[in-house]
């Protein structure tokens, strides 16, 4: 039995061998597909993207947090709190807030009240009138305006490259 429709001839009755039939590739021609070179890819760099993370005012964390960015803390917060990869980043604690923990940052303000270690090596932290604050601060730069202070102070000096010496 032969499995050709009527008008297609038999092999037998050709005289040209078959004609070739592509079948479909199974990747695309690379050579004519667009492609983008790692180096023109547009992939967000922590440092390039603005974050802010807000702990409201009658939320609870318990635990260490590391943070791309800035964070205000109008909540309690028992535990460390680390600013890391931002040279600009910033903790605020509120009026209402509570940290009992290590706060490490470029830059720390404090309005509410905290409990430990204020590291701001080579950077700044700002106390206000409404601010307790009892431990350890690690500064570069210090104002304090009419906060309860109870803290050890230590200056940490820029050398001459940026890095803060101890």
């Amino acid at each position: 039995m032969d499995n050709y429709s009527d008008d297609t001839p038999a092999p037998e009755d050709q005289d040209a061998p078959a004609p070739v039939v592509p079948m479909g590739q199974a990747m695309p021609d690379v050579d004519r597909v667009p492609t983008l070179q790692p180096s023109l890819q547009a992939v967000p760099q922590l440092n390039a993207l603005a974050r802010h993370s807000t702990l409201a005012d009658g939320m609870a964390f318990t635990g260490s947090a590391r943070i791309a960015g800035s964070v205000t803390v109008a909540g309690e917060v028992q535990g460390d709190l680390l600013v890391q990869g931002t040279p600009d980043g910033h903790v605020t604690v509120t009026e209402t807030g509570t940290v009992v923990g290590d706060i490490t940052a470029p830059n720390i303000s404090v309005l509410g009240q905290t409990v430990g270690l204020l590291d701001a090596s080579g950077g700044r932290v700002t106390l206000h009138e409404s601010s307790s604050v009892s431990g350890r601060i690690r500064y570069t730069q210090l104002q304090v305006n009419g906060a309860d202070l109870n803290a050890q102070l230590e200056r940490v000096r820029l050398d001459d490259v940026g890095q803060p010496q101890h």
